[in-house]
Parts: structure tokens; sequence; C-alpha cells
């Protein structure tokens, strides 16, 4: 089955009129990743729009056109970089047994 000419119109449309179905499209969840990343990404939403606004702002503050869209943005995004760069506390799931042995007491 072949996509009529004009699909990638209406993907574009759907990806720029739905941010989560761009953010939830994107890279980590597309495989490839982790489970505990995808994880990790998946309550990060609100975050990464956030970091998206501000480098909108950074933009305008700097007399630049702000006309980087939200998919775009996503997709130069540093998913693996930010998500290595944690500590294993943060990561989901993280502990820091096995990391660093118990401290035992012994009176």
């Amino acid at each position: 089955m072949t996509m009529p000419e004009d699909f990638n119109f209406w993907q574009d449309y759907v990806l720029q009129a739905s941010p989560e179905a761009a953010y939830y499209s994107s890279a980590p969840f597309g495989g490839g990743y982790s489970p505990a990343s995808q994880q990790y990404w998946s309550g990060q939403y609100g975050s990464v729009v956030n970091q998206y606004m501000g480098e909108l702002g950074r933009s305008a503050r700097a007399g630049e056109d702000p006309g980087m869209s939200f998919t775009d943005y996503l997709e130069q995004y540093p998913w693996t970089e930010r998500y290595t760069a944690m500590s294993p506390t943060m990561r989901p799931g993280g502990r820091t047994s096995r990391y660093t042995p118990a401290a035992r007491r012994y009176y």
C-alpha cells in the first residue's frame, strides 16, 4: 500500500498540532533505547517543552527568528547525552547499592 503524495503534509500537520504526538513518537520511544530510558523520558515531557520554550525565548532576545518547530527541536535534542550524564540514582529504578557497598557496623 502506497501513501498518497500529500501524506507528508498530514504527518507534519498532526505533529505540529499535537506536541504530545511529536514527543512520544520521537527517538527514545521509537526503539533502540533501554526500557529504563523510555520510562525516564516518558515523564519528562513538561521539562523538554520548557527547554524548547526557553530556546525560543533566547532566539527572540537575540533578535533572531524564533521559528524552530517543536519537531525540529526534538530531532536535534541530545537524548542519549542527557540520559547518560545523570547519576545512577536519578535514573528510573536507580539505586546506589550496586555502585557502593553497604556499610556494616559490628558492635
